[in-house]
């Protein structure tokens, strides 16, 4: 159960299961994207401003919009990973919120996520100042990150040093939330998937970024586009995005992410 303390930083433990471990008995990839999300809606929900308040309350819903996570370590099945959160003032229409993972006391990962207060009804952003004192954020003094992160490279604009095999992900049942559409996590899974078993056998995750765009549904034809646009002995750097097929249309992107890797004998 998450302890909050007296600057409003939220504790919490979450066990690396074995279904959210990879064959090298590594937590993978989504394992942290899913942990963030769940650990800031626990701490805001036990401000009362969890989903279920907020519609009930306003009609208004949290959506995630950009996730970057740098990674130290990854936790093995059974590590018990201590989980810091906190939120941070607004920023322009966002709600940043840094959550950290630690195993006895090492830190593992940190992300800077960046949330939007969405009026359902006229599908429109809340500014964070509607939410008066309810979330407030630590002091400045106590933790503080920036929450301006750099715009993600655009998929036109990069040169390509090598482009990876376009991979074509069906949905699935499970893949469908509450909400009927494709949950966020899983486009995670698919980038992730998109790069093959050789790089992800001889490569270990270092930074991922990502930004959800739009929203795809159970009958979308999506297509996961992947290119190496950096290859050193120390960084090797990709570009990813997801479309989404629409007979008589252009294709639409809906998600895209840059992502850092290095070599696992390093």
């Amino acid at each position: 159960m998450i302890s909050i303390d007296e600057n409003d930083i939220g504790r919490d433990i979450y066990a690396v299961r074995a279904s959210d471990s990879d064959r090298f008995n590594s937590a993978s990839i989504p394992f942290f994207f899913s942990a963030i999300q769940e650990m800031g809606g626990t701490h805001a929900g036990a401000r009362g401003l969890s989903i279920e308040d907020m519609q009930k309350d306003h009609g208004w819903t949290w959506v995630i919009t950009r996730s970057r996570i740098e990674f130290d370590f990854l936790p093995h099945w059974n590590d018990e990973v201590e989980m810091v959160t906190w939120p941070q003032k607004g920023y322009k229409l966002l709600c940043p919120r840094v959550v950290q993972g630690y195993v006895e006391g090492r830190k593992s990962f940190e992300a800077m996520t960046h949330w939007v207060i969405l009026d359902i009804a006229r599908k429109r952003p809340i500014r964070p100042s509607e939410l008066g004192d309810t979330l407030p954020p630590p002091p400045e003094d106590v933790c503080y990150r920036d929450p301006a992160l750099e715009k993600l490279p655009k998929w036109d604009d990069e040169e390509k040093l090598e482009l990876l095999e376009v991979y074509r992900p069906m949905p699935c049942y499970y893949d469908i939330d509450l909400n009927k559409h494709v949950n966020n996590v899983v486009y995670i899974r698919w980038i992730t998937e998109a790069l093959g078993e050789e790089f992800l056998d001889a490569f270990r995750i270092t930074m991922m970024d990502v930004q959800w765009i739009s929203q795809t549904y159970s009958h979308d034809r999506i297509r996961v586009e992947t290119a190496i646009i950096e290859k050193s002995d120390e960084k090797t750097r990709l570009i990813h995005r997801i479309m989404r097929e629409e007979e008589g249309k252009e294709d639409a992107i809906v998600f895209e992410a840059l992502s850092y890797w290095r070599k696992k004998d390093q």
